[in-house]
């Protein structure tokens, strides 16, 4: 039976919101195309749709400009003729966390619902790649399907297959197979006869790998306009191409033997007609039957064949670009979103969550936009750093302003919920003359974990005596990290009148003259007689003629009474009124004495919060006890419980014992400093490269601290590298400048970390700094951690017979979010780092001996050019050849890694390195409660009257929610978007199935799973009475969403 094969052609445009222009260059020409979409949209009907690329902020970008078009453009998305959604933004995968795509999709679906029905289409056309979760991710929002371009190497056999995410679930793929992807039938002819050749070109180019008698033709490309009069050319056309040329025809009917369904078709002509990717999903659905890829038992021979199913990661460079050293371009840029989405996800949304469960009043409005100015920067050309330098100055502005709003919003959240504590001192001593202050300490991630926090006191006197305790008496190691102080004010006075007013007032007996000097510093202050009282007094009379006395005062109540201190300090000023030698008294009054402390909070469960109590004045009872420090230290070595030190005095690498396996690790932490003659998109280092491994001379290396809360060893390097590239590009430059390299190493007592803060003056251009991390021994697999799952990929990529004619070389770096592990299976090093998302295997090179392997950390790569055409190891320009100078990174540069070593693999003792990874990027924090505040000005001023211990309606040793085991991630602890519940999303990373146990901390008496947009899908059997938990069930790789009410 003769048929025709059809065509959809889906016009559109695809809009990179930021790149080569600002933003606001771009949204000029973005508000001129929608303007004449619709005016087309007006005037011919037989213009039926648009896509507008899969993202609704287009529709605000446009909307903020004219918003009187808002219900002309309604009109049209409500009647499906132009397409938005499912997207908020069109996203990179991998430099992103999961739960930004997450919000990605909510934020975008819900705007789109706005504007009529979303397309359900996961359309991430023009990304570096796909992560393996994505599949996983789409279907948790009702959306089946793909479609794409990069990525996608020979593996794929057909443009439609299965991609199945770690956990299994599938969606159906179409792959945008043509050299050109989403802009394959850009600027069609409009002439019959060039529109017909280009329809048979493209045919003939896409029709190979179809397996349905339907192909995709995608009308538009980066920042196209509608194209008008396009539906008269096909209708001028369609008759032309309804009777085709003989090798058409033999094209078609070698492709009518092959199709996927099995039937021989035979083809007679082509028609092409306006359509959707809806509708081309749906017919290779139809086409195709099901797609769970499984063929029925005992079909007929010709029956449908399965799908072909992928899995895993797309990341091949064959047939298209994938730009793989974009992650390590700008590396600031990663460092911050790092940061910023840390912030969001494991702060911003579980400390407004409780607070919300304990009554207070749900910031909405602030936490949506404290995402959404993240997420604008994560369009590909954003969060890539692959723009012009002005783009990326935007883009600081926008990190800024999240974490602004999350920071305010963190702070008010953290005081609420920590005035619900009870702050109770565990030990009660009439001989302690100071009220202890309490702070409570969050964590936000999996525990009990120990780790070192900071706190602010407010304290009108010094701490120097004090002592921390918890709630079991047990003494914490603090050490002062600043003072400060504010001076209400100061008077010089002549001794005889202060003399006469003391003896007029009779002001001698002990105690009166200090209540005297209360009096009058709170009439000078406006305030009551009595508000006032003095703490501490200091004296100095070393000046001839002239005494000075800083006076220390608070408001009342801090003190429970005179201490033997103060009433000396008294006795000494009437005895310097006595002083004929002394003329005046210069006398300040200083309120607000604040110190910064950091302190070692010891298990600290997990998601919650734990108390400890500052005793200013210390504890004169034996009713607390003292731990041995853990920390030593030498001049060039460290140690602690877990782990011994060393830095080399020839070139400062490290040498790490594990003292509990005895495993060695030598020449950690070497810098590597190569050349790079690539652009923002791809590294290529030059023909002649010049490997810079060793210091200029021997660092200089210092014992920083010993203890009480860190042992901390820092080596100092300068390091000779040439100043460019050659002018020919060829090899580096023989000119040369310093640079300093200064790296902290740090232990804590109780952590199973060895931390390293690393801060590089850059002074050179076109190069490739690395921290090189050898192991003694070699694998053939690592793993690193991914979106939603630990994924282990092979040490270097495979490099096919026939790589020269791929579009792009294949390349040995890889992405990662927290962590790489490389492990024997007895030994291994986990190497954790701060938004420093790419990593390499190598297997030989400076300070990796035969035999050996290193993980190599990229901290900075240095370039000058958006694109360049001239790269070995990419065939043709990636984007523009625009200069981008500030993409040379020059200037202070700070970077934090941290090395674990252990047994085992990364899932050993519960899986370590991964609990380790999520407490090296969440640090704890701590919060001195305000137990009355009751005026906004003293919001954030720790006002040091505002801290008394009280009964609370939290224990001093709290937590929110309890998740077993703990290995189990949890990703997400936040209100439902609808206000009406409790959102937990975990995932499992292990290659097995996990039973979860989870316990609430909050009053919730039902629980439900729900899909990623927070829709209800089954009801649990679980009450929540007396504290039971709730057990669930989790496939190897599964994300799961529960919601309680």
């Amino acid at each position: 039976m003769a048929e025709q094969l059809n065509i959809i052609l889906v016009p559109h445009t695809h809009w990179d919101r930021e790149w080569y222009l600002t933003f606001q260059q771009f949204r000029a020409r973005l508000v001129h195309t929608i303007d004449k979409l619709l005016d087309i949209l007006d005037r011919d009907s037989n213009f039926t749709y648009f896509m507008l690329d899969g993202q609704t902020i287009v529709l605000d970008d446009y909307l903020e400009v004219q918003p009187e078009q808002e219900e002309r453009l309604k009109k049209y998305t409500r009647a499906g003729r132009i397409n938005v959604g499912p997207w908020f933004i069109q996203p990179d995968e991998f430099l992103v966390s999961g739960e930004s795509l997450i919000r990605n999709l909510q934020v975008g679906l819900q705007r789109a619902s706005e504007f009529g029905e979303p397309m359900r289409i996961g359309y991430v056309p023009d990304c570096f790649g796909h992560i393996a979760q994505l599949p996983q991710i789409l279907q948790g929002f009702g959306i089946d399907n793909a479609v794409f371009w990069r990525g996608v190497g020979a593996e794929a056999r057909k443009s439609e297959f299965l991609w199945a995410a770690p956990d299994g679930t599938r969606v159906l793929v179409i792959h945008l197979a043509d050299a050109l992807g989403y802009s394959n039938a850009r600027m069609m002819p409009l002439a019959p006869d060039e529109f017909v050749s280009r329809v048979k070109l493209l045919t003939a180019q896409i029709l190979p790998k179809a397996t349905t008698d339907t192909l995709l033709f995608m009308n538009g490309s980066d920042h196209l306009e509608p194209q008008d009069g396009l539906p008269e050319a096909i209708a001028a056309a369609n008759p032309l191409l309804a009777h085709i040329s003989p090798e058409q025809e033999k094209m078609l009917a070698e492709f009518g033997q092959v199709q996927q369904n099995g039937d021989i078709k035979h083809f007679d002509g082509i028609n092409v007609r306006i359509g959707t990717l809806p509708q081309y999903v749906e017919t290779v659905r139809s086409q195709n039957g099901k797609h769970e890829g499984r063929k029925e038992e005992g079909g007929k021979e010709g029956a449908q064949e399965d799908l072909q199913v992928l899995t895993g990661e797309m990341r091949s460079g064959q047939f298209s670009h994938l730009l793989p050293s974009v992650l390590s371009s700008r590396m600031w840029i990663k460092q911050q979103n790092a940061a910023t989405e840390h912030l969001l996800e494991h702060w911003l949304e579980p400390l407004t969550a409780w607070a919300w469960k304990l009554g207070a009043t749900y910031p909405a409005g602030l936490v949506r936009m404290a995402w959404k100015y993240l997420l604008q920067n994560h369009p590909h050309d954003s969060i890539c750093g692959c723009s012009i330098d002005q783009v990326h100055r935007e883009n600081a502005v926008r990190f800024a302003q999240s974490q602004q709003i999350a920071e305010s919003v963190i702070t008010q959240a953290m005081q609420g919920v920590a005035e619900m504590v009870d702050t109770r001192a565990p030990i009660q001593t009439t001989h302690t003359q100071h009220k202890p202050i309490p702070i409570v300490v969050f964590n936000p991630a999996p525990g009990p974990r120990t780790e070192i926090v900071q706190a602010v006191i407010s304290y009108a006197g010094t701490l120097r005596s004090a002592v921390i305790i918890d709630e079991q008496g047990q003494h914490v190691p603090f050490t002062t990290v600043n003072r400060w102080r504010q001076e209400l004010g100061s008077a010089q006075l002549p001794r005889e009148t202060i003399a006469a007013a003391v003896m007029l007032m009779g002001a001698d007996a002990p105690g009166e003259f200090i209540r005297m000097a209360e009096n009058t510093a709170a009439t000078m202050l406006g305030k009551p007689e009595g508000s006032y009282e003095i703490l501490r007094v200091h004296i100095d009379a070393q000046q001839p003629n002239v005494a000075n006395i800083e006076v220390l005062i608070a408001p009342r109540g801090i003190a429970t009474g005179r201490d033997h201190e103060l009433l000396a300090a008294e006795q000494q000023i009437l005895a310097l009124l006595q002083r004929e030698d002394i003329h005046m008294l210069n006398i300040s009054a200083i309120d607000q004495a604040r110190e910064t402390i950091d302190f070692v909070a010891n298990e600290v469960p997990a998601y919650g919060l734990k108390t400890f109590w500052v005793y200013p004045r210390g504890i004169k009872e034996e009713t607390s006890t003292t731990a041995a420090s853990a920390l030593s230290g030498e001049q060039q070595r460290i140690e602690n419980e877990w782990y011994r030190v060393e830095a080399s005095a020839e070139d400062g690498t490290l040498t790490i014992t594990d003292k509990h396996t005895g495993a060695i690790f030598t020449g950690l932490n070497r810098f590597v400093d190569g050349g790079d003659t690539g652009d923002l998109y791809n590294y290529c280092p030059p023909a002649q490269d010049v490997l810079v491994s060793e210091p200029l001379e021997p660092p200089k290396i210092e014992l920083v601290s010993t203890g009480p809360v860190r042992a901390v060893l820092r080596v100092n390097g300068r390091w000779l590298l040439p100043s460019a590239v050659s002018a020919d590009r060829t090899e580096r430059s023989s000119r040369t400048t310093a640079c300093q390299i200064v790296s902290d190493i740090s232990l804590t007592p109780g952590v199973r970390r060895v931390d390293i803060h690393t801060s590089f003056d850059n002074k050179a251009k076109d190069h490739r700094l690395r921290a090189v991390f050898p192991v003694p021994y070699r694998v053939e697999h690592v793993a690193a951690e991914g979106t939603f799952e630990v994924r282990t990929r092979p040490v270097a990529a495979e490099r096919p017979a026939d790589v020269a004619d791929w579009s792009e070389e294949p390349v040995n770096t890889f992405p990662q979010k927290r962590f790489v592990d490389i492990s024997n299976g007895t030994t291994g090093l986990g190497v954790l780092n701060r938004g420093l998302p790419e990593y390499e295997i190598l297997q030989d090179g400076p300070g990796v001996a035969p035999g050996h392997m290193a993980v190599a950390l990229t901290l900075l790569r240095c370039v000058e050019w958006l694109s360049r055409g001239d790269l070995s190891t990419r065939r043709g320009h990636a984007g523009p050849m625009e200069h981008t100078p500030e993409a040379q990174c020059l200037g202070h540069q700070e970077f934090d890694y941290a090395l674990v070593p252990h047994s085992g693999d990364w899932q050993a003792e519960g899986a370590l390195v991964l609990r380790e990874a999520q407490a090296f990027n969440i640090p704890v924090r701590a919060v001195v409660p305000l137990s009355d505040v009751s005026n906004e000005e003293h919001w954030g001023k720790l006002p040091v009257d505002r801290r008394h211990p009280r009964e609370g309606f939290l224990s001093s040793c709290a937590t929110l929610l309890e998740v077993e085991p703990s290995e189990i991630v949890v990703s997400a602890i936040k209100r439902s978007n609808t206000g009406k519940g409790l959102i937990v999303r975990l995932y499992n990373p292990f290659s097995h199935a996990v039973e979860a146990s989870i316990r609430p901390g909050v009053d919730l008496a039902r629980a439900f799973v729900a899909n990623l947009q927070e829709e209800e899908q089954e009801q649990l059997f679980w009450s929540g009475d007396e504290g039971e938990p709730l057990h669930v069930g989790l496939r190897s790789g599964e994300i799961k969403t529960i919601l309680f009410q």
